[in-house]
C-alpha cells in the first residue's frame, strides 16, 4: 500500500505490507482504547527487527502542525457524518497556539469530537513506546503437547509476529508435529500485514480480510489473498503490493485456534479468515469483536496519530464490529483446569493431555 503517510496495524495499521495498516495497535491499545499460562518449559521464535521511520518537524509551526491533524481526519475518518460540523475547527485557534503544547492541547479537544476511543493523537512518550511495541521481540512461543505443536501469538502489534511464527512452525514440524493450536486468547491484535504474513503460513490459497473505508478524502475499497505464491494486495481495483509469501508450513494438518473475549482485531482477522476458508476450527468463547481498522501515522516533533479509516469484513462477508467471532466450540474458563485447551487437544489428538 502506498501513501502519503507512513501508514503503520492492524491494524494496519503498511501501507498494509511494508508500513503499517493496523487493526489496533497492539493488544493493550486494543482492549483499552485511549491516549494510549502456566504451561512448562515454552520455546521462543527469534526474529529480525525493522525499524519505522519518522517524520521531520522541519519548521512546523504549532498552527500548521494542529491543522495537519485537521485535514488528516478530514481526510481518512471512517465516519463521516460526524465531521458535518468539521470545517468549523480547522482557523478555530488561529493566533492562540504559540507553542507544541499548545498544538497538542487543540488537538487533544479536536480529536474527542469524534466519539471514537481508537482515534486519537500521540505526544513524544506514547509514540516512543508505540516504537517499542512495534519491534519487541520473543512475542511468538511454542512447545510440542504429544505430536500437537501448539504456538502462543500474545501480539500481531510488533513487527516481528510473523517472522517469529515461521521459526516456531518449521521447529515444530522438525520436531514431528502432525497437528497444530494457535492460542490467540488475549491476543488483542496489531498490524494488518503480520496477521495476513502469518495466514499465508497456514493456507494455500483463499481471501484473508476486506478492508472498506474512507481514505484520501475518497471512499476506499482493498482486497487481501493469499494466491499460491504471494500476498496480493488490490486497492480500489488495482493491485499495490504482491510480495512472495512464505508458503503453507501446515499443510492439511489440523489446525485449532484458541480466542476468548480478550482476541481483538488482526487476532480476529487471522481466526476468521482459516474458519471461513474451511482450514482451521475455533474453540473458546466470544471473540472481542474490533471490526474497523486504523492508519497509524508519524507526525512532526516524534509524534504520532492513529484515525479509524474502515470496516474489516471477514472471507464470508461478515463485519464482526461490536459482535464478535462466535466459536465452532463454545469452552468457558473453569477452575484449576484450562478447559478451552483441553477441548483443542480432543480435537487435535484425542489422546493428547495439557
Amino acid at each position: 500500500m502506498k501513501n502519503r503517510k507512513n501508514i503503520i496495524a492492524i491494524i494496519a495499521m503498511a501501507v498494509l505490507l511494508t508500513s503499517g495498516l493496523a487493526v489496533g495497535s497492539g493488544s493493550a491499545d486494543q482492549l483499552n482504547p485511549g491516549r494510549n499460562d502456566s504451561t512448562p518449559a515454552q520455546t521462543v521464535a527469534p526474529a529480525p527487527t525493522v525499524a519505522t521511520p519518522v517524520v521531520a518537524a522541519a519548521q512546523t509551526t504549532p498552527e500548521e502542525f494542529y491543522r495537519k491533524v485537521w485535514q488528516i481526519a478530514k481526510d481518512d475518518f471512517l465516519w463521516q457524518d460526524r465531521l458535518t460540523d468539521w470545517d468549523k475547527w480547522e482557523h478555530k485557534y488561529d493566533g492562540k497556539l504559540a507553542t507544541q503544547a499548545d498544538a497538542e492541547k487543540a488537538i487533544n479537544e479536536m480529536l474527542d469530537t469524534l466519539k471514537d476511543g481508537y482515534t486519537y493523537f500521540r505526544n513524544n512518550g506514547a509514540t516512543q513506546h508505540k516504537a517499542t511495541q512495534t519491534a519487541a521481540t520473543n512475542v511468538v512461543t511454542y512447545r510440542m503437547i504429544g505430536s500437537v505443536g501448539y504456538i502462543k501469538i500474545a501480539t500481531f502489534g510488533s513487527e516481528n509476529a510473523a517472522s517469529e511464527t515461521e521459526a516456531a512452525l518449521k521447529a515444530l514440524n522438525k520436531a514431528g508435529a502432525k497437528s497444530y493450536i494457535v492460542d490467540l486468547r488475549d491476543n488483542g491484535g496489531g498490524y494488518v500485514a503480520q496477521a495476513f504474513s502469518i495466514t499465508g503460513m497456514f493456507l494455500d490459497q483463499g481471501e484473508f480480510a476486506t478492508v472498506k473505508g474512507y481514505k484520501d478524502g475518497k471512499p476506499y475499497l482493498e482486497v487481501m489473498t493469499v494466491t499460491k505464491t504471494t500476498l496480493e494486495d488490490k486497492e480500489n481495483g488495482t493491485v499495490t503490493s504482491n510480495p512472495t509469501r512464505v508458503g503453507n508450513l501446515t499443510g492439511k494438518k489440523p489446525v485449532i485456534i484458541l480466542v476468548n473475549g480478550g482476541s481483538a482485531s488482526a487476532s480476529e482477522m487471522f481466526a476468521g479468515s482459516l474458519q471461513d476458508n474451511g482450514r482451521a476450527k475455533v474453540v473458546g468463547m466470544t471473540s472481542f469483536g474490533k471490526g474497523i481498522a486504523q492508519l497509524n501515522i508519524d507526525l512532526p516533533f516524534n509524534t504520532s496519530m492513529q484515525v479509524t479509516f474502515a470496516k474489516l469484513y471477514q472471507p464470508a462477508g461478515d463485519c464482526i464490529h461490536g459482535v464478535g467471532m462466535t466459536p465452532d466450540y463454545v469452552v468457558g474458563v473453569t477452575p484449576k483446569v484450562d478447559a478451552p485447551l483441553a477441548r483443542a487437544l480432543e480435537l487435535a489428538q484425542p489422546k493428547a493431555k495439557p
